[in-house]
């Protein structure tokens, strides 16, 4: 590339922001784009809030052979530090000080005993905790390496400081799509607006596969609905001051500095199956909430891979960084510097490909 590559993104989530950062810090020209009224509209609205290298692991399927699984946490820890980085940066430091660690509950004591060891297995750093209230009383593993903060915020943060370093945002693109150019490189179509920049990278969340189907590439990547419940924080309960997974229905209990999330499932047509398993786990603790401030669904981007797609496609200016499943979050800041690494320096990771 040129030593001051013009850059389009299409996707203002987390992942497109961090790109849009990394890209910026290494003296590349950057637009993203975003066919929402406001950056963070999709995934990345209502986040369970998790930063979580230990979860690095295939919910799309079966489970994935080690290196895959090991890739994945790689990037998640280069991602963890980064984004530790960027929260001080941005004037995040409630965030950067939240308290550390992440509990996972299980139904059984043989269930969390079997977690243990497969994660034990992988190297994960994981202990084994017994019932406690922090847990609602039942068998937990605890990560006291990973994190948590409120990714809405440090998306909205985020997207000025870009804006800050000199790149540009487009809201509300009017049915952004790409085209194939004359001389064989891909071209953003924006209304009646077009582009053929030094590289385009599709990080739209649950969109790219669509978005690239146009050109005829396939991406292994499918929409996965989640759901998530914000309440009020209640008044004189104790609530765990991290997050609490439940192992089974693929959720998470949060808290935030002004409210409670729960946040979670895989695939459900409404929030009804989260708030009943909440209910079944910790009944007492949920009678004692008010109704939802507010409920919202999203769809995750989630690669058959059980791994994120960060590279060059065949077409030499057009690039991938999607496919992150519920690991967003967690893998924001490593992907997008991944990207940057490649798009600026050349660098392979074969391990991220779109083969």
């Amino acid at each position: 590339m040129t030593s001051s590559p013009h850059i389009v993104i299409l996707g203002a989530g987390l992942i497109g922001l961090s790109t849009a950062d990394s890209l910026l810090r290494r003296g590349a020209r950057v637009t993203v784009v975003e066919r929402e009224a406001t950056v963070m509209r999709g995934a990345s609205f209502a986040n369970s809030g998790m930063i979580h290298p230990s979860q690095a692991c295939n919910w799309a399927g079966p489970a994935n052979d080690l290196a895959v699984d090991a890739a994945v946490q790689d990037l998640a820890l280069r991602s963890m530090t980064l984004l530790q980085d960027r929260m001080t940066g941005l004037g995040l430091t409630a965030m950067r000080s939240r308290a550390p660690g992440c509990f996972q509950i299980f139904d059984h004591n043989a269930d969390a005993d079997q977690g243990f060891a497969r994660l034990q297995a992988r190297g994960i750093p994981v202990e084994r905790r017994a019932k406690s209230s922090q847990t609602f009383d039942r068998p937990a593993l605890f990560f006291a390496s990973d994190r948590s903060g409120d990714a809405r915020l440090f998306g909205d943060a985020l997207a000025r400081s870009v804006v800050t370093q000199g790149g540009e945002i487009q809201l509300a693109a009017q049915a952004p799509k790409i085209e194939m150019h004359e001389d064989g490189r891909a071209t953003l179509v924006v209304g009646q607006d077009r582009c053929t920049p030094d590289g385009l990278v599709v990080a739209c969340g649950a969109q790219s596969a669509t978005v690239l189907r146009a050109v005829d590439i396939d991406l292994p990547v499918s929409p996965v609905r989640g759901w998530a419940a914000d309440f009020r924080l209640p008044e004189g309960a104790s609530v765990p001051d991290v997050p609490v997974m439940d192992a089974s229905s693929r959720s998470a209990l949060t808290r935030f500095s002004d409210r409670l999330r729960l946040s979670g499932t895989w695939g459900e047509d409404s929030v009804t199956p989260l708030l009943d398993r909440w209910g079944h786990i910790a009944p007492d603790f949920m009678a004692g909430l008010d109704a939802p401030i507010q409920v919202w669904s999203g769809l995750r981007p989630v690669s058959v891979a059980g791994r994120p797609y960060i590279g060059q496609t065949r077409v030499s200016n057009l690039w991938v960084n999607t496919g992150h499943g519920h690991m967003g979050w967690t893998l924001c800041a490593g992907s997008g510097a991944l990207l940057a690494d490649m798009m600026c320096d050349g660098r392979a990771d074969t391990r991220f490909a779109l083969t």
